[in-house]
């Protein structure tokens, strides 16, 4: 091989290099969880009188505890803990007769380990994804007849088991899950229009890169319950929140974008943000059967 060619392979190597790199890094980042200020939320919010209710909570439990609470698959092993304290949320949310839980479990950089979504109400069904280091296990079931309705979902016997495999370049990515959206604006430290934060929501269809960016503020008047050491204060006043989009398209060139959700919201996904706080104040967006509706900061307990 002449000199010419080698320098032309060498650079193709390099440039291939560095694009595993910038791809990696761009969904990637370290966040602490000891500069989170709330432990939990409650928003809520109407219209033609239906009522939408959020509550979300984010607590740290111990790599043993993580470890204890993650299922096992029929082939291969899931992630494991690592960090010593691992990212717990859970989110509860309600609207027009359908009730969801979904619990994940993060590193404190968002790598998900797990997360499990219980569907109430109008339809039943519960799944619960367990990740690997190339593939994703899924357990989902179903009440296969009448009589197992409205009982535990552990009784239910409409079981499907599966992998659904992660292809290279989404093996090089920090997989999250839409949940840790609130923790994510919790230690990003959002303070300025411009700023931005980041991360990839699994989808079976392919992974989803969601962004919060920060457009402008807006001076707007709160109305909420802040708990702190067992003592409630109600917070009545005006603060300059910060005005965000959030914004999702795939990690791939002509992915799918289909499923995309957050909190049952699916188009034009507005947040206000206490920059103090560095907490969702209020979310706003185009939600099925209803239409365009708002949900406000309704209480907030303080660490």
């Amino acid at each position: 091989m002449n000199l010419k060619g080698c320098w032309s392979q060498r650079k193709s190597l390099l440039v291939m290099l560095l694009s595993v790199i910038l791809v990696s890094s761009s969904y990637a980042a370290d966040y602490s969880p000891e500069s989170l200020k709330w432990h939990q939320l409650k928003y809520s919010g109407s219209k033609f009188f239906i009522s939408l209710d959020t509550s979300v909570s984010v607590d740290m439990i111990s790599r043993k505890d993580a470890a204890s609470e993650l299922i096992t698959t029929s082939e291969g092993e899931g992630k494991q803990p690592i960090a010593d304290e691992i990212v717990k949320i859970n989110v509860k949310n309600s609207v027009v007769g359908s009730d969801t839980d979904f619990t994940v479990w993060l590193e404190p950089d968002t790598t998900v380990l797990q997360r499990t979504s219980i569907y109430g109400g109008i339809k039943e069904w519960y799944r619960t994804y367990r990740f690997m280091s190339d593939k994703v296990y899924s357990d989902k079931r179903k009440p296969a007849k009448g009589s197992e309705e409205g009982k535990p979902w552990s009784t239910w016997t409409n079981i499907a088991q599966g992998f659904f495999q992660l292809d290279e370049t989404e093996q090089r990515v920090t997989i999250s899950e839409s949940e840790a959206l609130f923790y994510l604006i919790g230690v990003a430290d959002l303070k300025k229009q411009g700023d931005k934060a980041s991360l990839n929501m699994y989808d079976r269809s392919g992974v989803i890169n969601a962004s919060v960016t920060v457009t402008g503020s807006k001076r707007v008047s709160v109305d909420y319950k802040a708990i702190k050491n067992g003592q409630t204060s109600r917070i009545k006043k005006k603060v300059v929140a910060l005005e965000a989009v959030v914004d999702a398209r795939s990690i791939k060139e002509n992915g799918n974008l289909e499923k995309f959700k957050f909190l049952g919201y699916k188009d034009d996904i507005r947040l206000l943000i206490d920059p103090e706080l560095n907490t969702i104040l209020e979310i706003s967006g185009a939600v099925e059967y209803v239409g365009n509706v708002t949900i406000r900061l309704e209480e907030i307990s303080l660490n």
